[in-house]
């Protein structure tokens, strides 16, 4: 069953690491909680025909309070097979509605320019792909 859920593309920075690129980027899930929100993917497309494949795929494990707020860990699983990474983040919420909230993700790509959209997922499936289309 497919949920409709809004995402926000907001940021995307890159920054190089040994012959990859590491890139963050920063998505505002509006319903977290309430949809008990198991992860992020992250779909690239190399071209305009609008065809989007999974680039990596974010498993969020349990959140955490911090003395700076909260955390979220999570793992980065690429697509292309190589080996899952663990990474803890800061997880920021609305403070005008708690379900929202805002995590930056760091990945690896390729150099060669893409254009990124994202969705969430839980254990009913996958959410539509944003609506924003981020080129990196």
């Amino acid at each position: 069953m497919r949920r409709n859920a809004l995402l926000a593309l907001l940021v995307m920075g890159s920054l190089a690491f040994q012959g990859c690129t590491l890139s963050v980027v920063t998505i505002a899930i509006p319903d977290f909680g309430s949809k008990a929100i198991k992860g992020v993917w992250l779909w690239r497309s190399t071209s305009f025909n609008g065809v989007y494949e999974r680039e990596v795929q974010f498993t969020f494990g349990g959140t955490a309070p911090t003395g700076s707020g909260e955390a979220v860990d999570y793992t980065m699983v690429p697509a292309d097979g190589a080996p899952p990474i663990p990474v803890t983040t800061h997880l920021q919420r609305d403070p005008s509605n708690p379900d929202r909230v805002t995590v930056s993700l760091i990945f690896s790509r390729d150099e060669d320019v893409a254009f990124y959209r994202a969705s969430t997922y839980n254990t009913s499936g996958d959410s539509p792909l944003t609506s924003e289309i981020v080129p990196l």
